[in-house]
């Protein structure tokens, strides 16, 4: 896998093999970050990725301009993988953690860290993780105003309820083994937006 655009475009990344992980694929990335940018200005923007696997996504997004990626992997072997891909990279650009992701959510709830990006793409097709992720990330205040989310399942998720957390889904994509959506915080949007279809999606 290498970076697509940016800054650090054609770096080579290393991934993890084995199902601890589950990375993105290198042509479903591509199309993820297309979609992302008509929604999404990276410059001096934050991510938070809380299942880093190889780091691919928040390096793909540092390279074109995120100014803080906050990483994380609770698997030991995918956080020397993301250090690795992070090689001269500026350390002050990224922070990595080595935790379960509700106790990232909990840290940077008490330190009171938020961000414009996040990127969340549980390993294991547990729905108990969306579960929880979606009716804490913004009663937390981890998510700024307008912020993104990027969400990876192999399972069709309740937008409904998801919805009524306060996120409006901008975009969804299926990928045969993947679905892919796109949410938004819109705090102050009033006006109703239906789904779209992308381009060559059935």
């Amino acid at each position: 896998m290498i970076v697509i655009a940016g800054k650090y475009k054609g770096r080579k990344l290393k991934t993890l093999p084995g199902s601890n992980t589950r990375p993105t694929s290198a042509r479903v990335k591509e199309d993820i970050f297309n979609i992302l940018n008509n929604y999404f200005i990276f410059t001096k923007k934050t991510s938070l990725d809380l299942f880093g696997g190889s780091g691919a996504l928040s390096i793909e997004g540092l390279s074109r301009g995120i100014q803080k990626a906050y990483i994380n992997d609770h698997f030991l072997p995918a956080l020397d993988v993301i250090k690795t891909n992070l090689r001269d990279i500026d350390s002050t650009s990224y922070q990595l953690w080595n935790l379960d992701y509700k106790m990232v959510m909990q840290l940077m709830k008490r330190q009171g860290i938020s961000v414009d990006l996040i990127y969340f793409d549980p390993p294991f097709a547990e729905s108990s993780y969306y579960e929880i992720f979606f009716a804490n990330v913004l009663k937390d205040g981890l998510l700024n105003p307008w912020g993104i989310i990027v969400t990876e399942s192999p399972v069709p998720l309740d937008i409904a309820k998801i919805e009524q957390t306060g996120l409006t889904l901008l975009r969804y994509k299926d990928f045969k083994n993947k679905h892919f959506y796109l949410w938004r915080r819109e705090d102050q949007l009033q006006t109703n937006i239906s789904l779209k279809p992308i381009k060559g999606e059935q």
